[in-house]
């Protein structure tokens, strides 16, 4: 068996700068334009836009990355991963899709490049604007971020950056890519994000095609979502899924009642809840259901309630939290010290491994008055915008952050 713990630990040693992505993953964002991974930066020049899996993924800006990694080098599209100390790099060379990549090359094995992970941000199209997300990866934030950013100004929505974002995503409607499966012969893990990808019902062509190609076995490809809980697949979706080794849905959910409506807005927490049940129930060794919640600036305060909802419903949240807003003005670090001691002193009786890791993070990086600032202009704003009222809706969680709000530091 691997040594998981190990391989983590060589990939932490002063000095070595392998990560098995480069080698074993692709990351399509919703605008086509393609990245090292979901943290890594998008390559200049670089889109799938009237391209193949297997031209991008063989591309010479590609390659050229690929080759830095093989000389130890540390690509700046990488820095937020060589800069936060925080950093995925080892859990994501450590996943199941690549720790046996990684041990081997720990053992002397030169890497070579194989798609093994292919992750597909299916455009935009999104009925949900969450407070952690934009209109990068939601298409219902357009005319939101058109207004926060052009208050005072004569462009026209049909003019903004947020208007042509959303037109460039455009791309999913081409049948080119989603018939395509050369490159995907290796496929261990095929990961749909959004945008709400079942809002996006082409990429059930490319699963048909998979499945359909006589020189690709699918028992041994897993597929995963990232769904926002809000739809709940079919029959025959479900048919479809029985050709795969494993379906894995990671249901984004991160609060519970009226905070849940107010982080993800358009949400109903009643029908997610239900479909929560509806997922409890098709849960089998086949069918993975995961409550993925994001912790950030919204939710940090009441995490308690969060693990106790999660609990009753029949998915408790007791391993190690690793998903989180990892930079901006949602990234919970961001809060002043005086608010993070307060946080600390509030779950200090819940020594379980979620909890811990939570608070472990929130102080892995310092107060950002810049960051904090931005949160508070931004929540201001879109309060008056989306008539909601975060002083209203987080009223505990406000008494102690009022000191900090509109004061100087």
């Amino acid at each position: 068996m691997l040594d998981k713990q190990k391989v983590h630990d060589w990939l932490n040693e002063p000095g070595n700068n392998f990560c098995a992505m480069p080698f074993t993953h692709m990351a399509i964002e919703a605008d086509g334009a393609v990245r090292p991974c979901c943290m890594g930066e998008k390559f200049e020049g670089l889109n799938i836009r009237g391209k193949t899996a297997k031209e991008v993924f063989n591309d010479p800006i590609r390659q050229e990355f690929i080759k830095s990694f093989e000389r130890n080098e540390q690509h700046p599209a990488c820095h937020m991963c060589w800069n936060d100390p925080h950093s995925i790099r080892g859990k994501f060379s450590t996943t199941w899709t690549t720790l046996e990549f990684t041990n081997d090359v720990m053992n002397g094995m030169k890497p070579e490049a194989n798609l093994k992970w292919f992750e597909i941000k299916a455009g935009n199209r999104c009925n949900l604007k969450c407070r952690i997300c934009g209109v990068w990866n939601s298409s219902s934030w357009a005319k939101d971020d058109h207004k926060l950013k052009n208050a005072n100004s004569e462009i026209s929505f049909k003019q903004s950056e947020a208007y042509k974002y959303t037109q460039s995503c455009d791309w999913i409607d081409d049948p080119k890519f989603w018939n395509d499966v050369d490159q995907l012969e290796s496929l261990e893990y095929l990961h749909f994000m959004g945008g709400e990808p079942f809002m996006v019902p082409e990429h059930f062509q490319l699963i048909e095609r998979l499945v359909n190609d006589p020189n690709i076995d699918t028992s041994n490809t897993t597929i995963g979502y990232n769904t926002n809980g809000t739809y709940f697949p079919t029959n025959e979706n479900f048919e479809l899924y029985n050709k795969f080794k494993t379906v894995m849905f990671h249901l984004s959910v991160d609060d519970i009642g009226p905070r849940f409506e107010y982080e993800r807005t358009l949400a109903n927490w009643e029908k997610v809840r239900d479909n929560i049940v509806k997922f409890m129930k098709v849960r089998s060794d086949k069918i993975k259901i995961i409550i993925d919640p994001t912790i950030g600036i919204h939710n940090i305060f009441y995490v308690d309630k969060i693990k106790e909802e999660f609990n009753k419903l029949g998915f408790p949240l007791d391993l190690a939290q690793d998903h989180y807003v990892f930079s901006g003005e949602n990234d919970c670090r961001v809060l002043p010290k005086e608010v993070k001691d307060v946080i600390v002193q509030k779950f200090k009786n819940d020594n379980s491994p979620w909890m811990c890791s939570i608070m472990e993070y929130l102080n892995s990086k310092d107060y950002d008055i810049n960051y904090w600032k931005t949160f508070i202009n931004t929540t201001e704003q879109l309060d008056k915008i989306r008539n909601e009222n975060f002083k209203e809706i987080y009223k505990e969680y406000f008494k102690i952050l009022e000191p900090h709000w509109n004061k100087d530091e």
